[in-house]
C-alpha cells in the first residue's frame, strides 16, 4: 500500500542531456547507513504529530489523496487486525521524523481520530457505516489507538545519495519520484517554502517562456540549482559549522547541502536570496527576452530547443549583477560570443555536473564580469 506518485526524468535538451552528475562506476557504496526499526502505536504517532515531531511532508506527493473508500477500508482493516505494510520515515538532524512512505495512511488515521470523516463503503463491517471515531465503542477506539505500526527510521548521518536510493526502492511498488521530489520531502522547511514562492514569480515564468513544468518540480529544481551555484560562487554557502561547501561533482549532495543551508538561514538571508533571484529573473527577461536560456537562440537553429539547465544557471549568475542593466548591449554581445567558444559549448552540452564542467562555465561568467567591471 504505497503512498507515492509519478516519476519523471529531469533531462534537458529533448531528453538527450542528463542533468545528473558523472558517476564513478568504481566508487565503493558508502557503509554509513543508519536505519532503525520502531514499532509505535497509532496513539503515540498522533501524539508526536500533534507536537510537531512528525512531518507528513504535504508538498512532495503530487495529487495523491485517498478517497473515502480507501480511508474507511484502512480503519476497517485495523479493527479486523489485518497488518499494515511497513512505513518509512527520515529523521533529520533536529530529531524531526519526515514521512517517506505512509503519509496517506497516517493522514487517514489522524483525521479519523479527530472525527473529520465518517466510515463508508465498508464491505465486511457494514454496521460501522456512518460512524465517526467518537461513535465507536471504547473497545473499538482503543483497538485503533493501540494498533502497532511497523516503521523503519532512516537516521543521520546517512548521506543523501543513500537516502535517495532507499526512497527509490521503497517507492518501486508505486510510481516513482524524481530526485527533486525526494529532496522536497527530506528538506521540508524554509527551503521548500522559498522554492514554492519563487516558482510562481512572474519574471521567472516570462524569462523561461512559461515552459518549465511545475508538476514534476522541474521549476523548483532549476531555481534551486541557480541558488546553490550562486551561493557557492559568492562564497556564501556554508555548513552548520561555518565551513564553506565545496562542489565535488555530486549534484545531489550539493543541492541537499543548499536546502539544509536555507532551512537554517536567518529570515534576512532568505529575504536577500529571494530578492536576488527576483532581480536576476527581471534582468534576464529585460535583456534576453523569453528565449534567452535556449541554445537555439544563439545558434540560429530553425528548431526551437528546450531551456538548457546549465545555460540557465550560468547566465543567471552573470545577470544577477545589477550593472548588467547599464551595459545591456555589450553584455548581450559577450553572451553571444560565448557560443563561439568550444570549451563553453561543451560545458553546457556534455554531462554538465562534473566539477570541471561546472568550473569552466562559471569561470567564463567571471571573465565577463571582470572585463565589464560588473
Amino acid at each position: 500500500m504505497s503512498d507515492t506518485c509519478i516519476e519523471e526524468n529531469l533531462l534537458d535538451e529533448k531528453d538527450d542531456i542528463e542533468i545528473q552528475g558523472d558517476i564513478d562506476e568504481n566508487e565503493v557504496y558508502p557503509a554509513t547507513i543508519n536505519v532503525s526499526k520502531d514499532d509505535s502505536s497509532v496513539y503515540e504517532l498522533k501524539r508526536q504529530y500533534d507536537k510537531d515531531r512528525i512531518e507528513l511532508s504535504p508538498d512532495y506527493q503530487r495529487g495523491n489523496v485517498w478517497n473515502s473508500k480507501q480511508r474507511s477500508e484502512l480503519i476497517e482493516s485495523i479493527l479486523m487486525g489485518i497488518p499494515l505494510p511497513i512505513m518509512y520515515f527520515f529523521q533529520n538532524s533536529s530529531g524531526i521524523k519526515q514521512v517517506v512512505d505512509g503519509k496517506q495512511r497516517l493522514t487517514a488515521l489522524f483525521d479519523y481520530i479527530n472525527n473529520k470523516f465518517s466510515l463508508s463503503d465498508l464491505n465486511i463491517m457494514s454496521e460501522l457505516k456512518g460512524k465517526k471515531f467518537k461513535d465507536l465503542t471504547g473497545l473499538q477506539q482503543g483497538k485503533i489507538e493501540d494498533y502497532k505500526v511497523s516503521i523503519n527510521v532512516i537516521k543521520p548521518p546517512t548521506p543523501d545519495r543513500i537516502k535517495f536510493d532507499i526512497f527509490d526502492r521503497v517507492n518501486r511498488g508505486g510510481t516513482r519520484l524524481n530526485n527533486q521530489e525526494m529532496r522536497n520531502a527530506i528538506y521540508q522547511g524554509e527551503a521548500t517554502k522559498l522554492l514554492e514562492r519563487l516558482k510562481d514569480y512572474k519574471y521567472f515564468k516570462k524569462a523561461t517562456d512559461n515552459s518549465i513544468r511545475s508538476k514534476v518540480m522541474k521549476d523548483r529544481y532549476m531555481i534551486l540549482r541557480f541558488i546553490a551555484f550562486y551561493l557557492w560562487r559568492r562564497k556564501m554557502l556554508t555548513t552548520k559549522s561555518g565551513e564553506l561547501v565545496e562542489y565535488k561533482s555530486d549534484i545531489d549532495a550539493f543541492l541537499g547541502k543548499t536546502m539544509d543551508f536555507l532551512n537554517h538561514a536567518s529570515p534576512d538571508t532568505i529575504m536577500t536570496i529571494e530578492n536576488i533571484f527576483k532581480a536576476t529573473m527581471k534582468n534576464s527577461y529585460d535583456l534576453l527576452g523569453s528565449n534567452g536560456f535556449r541554445i537555439s537562440t544563439y545558434k540560429k537553429s530553425s528548431q526551437k530547443r528546450p531551456v538548457n539547465m546549465a545555460l540557465f544557471e550560468s547566465l543567471a549568475y552573470l545577470l544577477s549583477f545589477n550593472k548588467v542593466r547599464e551595459k545591456k548591449e555589450v553584455v548581450k554581445k559577450k553572451i553571444k560570443s560565448l557560443f563561439d567558444d568550444v570549451e563553453f559549448d561543451e560545458a553546457i552540452t556534455t554531462p554538465v555536473d562534473s566539477s570541471s564542467k561546472v568550473n569552466i562555465r562559471f569561470q567564463k561568467m567571471d571573465e565577463i564580469i571582470r572585463s565589464l567591471d560588473l
